[in-house]
């Protein structure tokens, strides 16, 4: 890893996601917490760039953001980026029943990583297919973690241990994204 980025910023008030990416990237990560309005918008792509242009405007300094979303194929995009709002309103267990009768359980999950700097912002995004499970799993994790059970798998993340689910997320995949694209 660079010189440039063994002085990440992250932007988060989440301490479980800055640590899981420290892990992910391998660096220790500075983690601020800066109030930056989020807009509305299903699309995690777009929050990112927001969010990471807004810090970088606050801060003065290279900094990313991460946003990450879930959508189940039949609503659309549906939750998307509102995710947080569903699960801090609903719960896990009452996410599960607004799927109600709805056949399909597919679902995809999406993280943003929103970068920016003196030069510019850029986006870099890990995708993840799966199932909502019928009930949540697990305690290992966070926010929709125990719901989500990733394809090829039979665990929810919340079921995997932190080596298992960083082998195969979509912050993972993002990050692995992200140092193709900065490093």
């Amino acid at each position: 890893m660079t010189n440039e980025a063994s002085r990440l910023t992250i932007l988060t008030s989440n301490e479980n996601k800055a640590q899981e990416f420290s892990r992910l990237l391998d660096v220790e990560l500075e983690r601020v917490a800066v109030d930056i309005p989020e807009i509305q918008e299903t699309d995690v792509t777009v929050v990112a760039r927001k969010k990471a242009e807004e810090g970088f405007s606050k801060l003065n300094r290279p900094c990313f953001v991460d946003d990450t979303g879930l959508t189940v194929h039949a609503w659309g995009n549906l939750p998307g980026a509102l995710i947080k709002w569903f699960i801090d309103n609903v719960g896990n267990n009452g996410f599960i029943a607004m799927l109600g009768g709805t056949t399909s359980r597919k679902a995809t999950v999406t993280t943003a990583l929103g970068y920016c700097d003196k030069n510019g912002s850029q986006v870099f995004v890990g995708e993840l297919h799966g199932t909502i499970a019928s009930a949540p799993r697990g305690n290992n994790g966070f926010g929709y973690d125990p719901i989500f059970i990733p394809e090829g798998q039979d665990k929810t993340f919340a079921e995997m241990t932190d080596a298992e689910r960083d082998a195969i997320s979509m912050r993972a995949l993002a990050v692995k994204a992200m140092k193709a694209g900065l490093f």
